[in-house]
């Protein structure tokens, strides 16, 4: 069975600043984007929603979707299909914590050109250069 899942690309014009990034680190990870997976009869939205709460204790603005990665992960034993279709996130409000109970140790604004240093995924530093064309 395919999963699918959805990830987001949050941005913010820092105070008197440049674009900055939100970026995720789960424990012993690598930098990265917030995502998670949809539930049944979820929407991408709504998905969306939920997971930049629990991971980063935000909120925001879903915008246009950035791009669709497609790869295969093992789970429960078994190669499974994984697609993530990405968004563009702005206006954010809540406050910024690490979601511990989503395994994640560290959440940091980076403007874009530190974070495209930090992101340990050529796959992912992809989604936010194309996202970087839709702003």
């Amino acid at each position: 069975m395919a999963i699918r899942a959805v990830g987001a690309v949050i941005v913010r014009e820092a105070p008197g600043g440049p674009l900055e990034v939100l970026l995720i680190r789960k424990q012993g990870g690598m930098w990265t984007l917030p995502k998670g997976r949809v539930k049944r009869g979820e929407a991408d939205e709504d998905a969306l929603r939920r997971e930049m709460a629990e991971e980063t204790g935000l909120r925001g603005v879903v915008g246009e979707a950035i791009s669709q990665s497609v790869y295969r992960i093992e789970k429960d034993g078994r190669q499974r299909r994984k697609t993530v279709v990405y968004y563009l996130v702005w206006n954010t409000r809540g406050e910024l914590r690490p979601g511990l109970a989503e395994g994640i140790e560290a959440v940091r604004w980076m403007p874009v050109p530190r974070a495209l240093k930090h992101i340990g995924r050529p796959r992912i530093r992809a989604v936010v250069r194309a996202a970087l064309t839709l702003i």
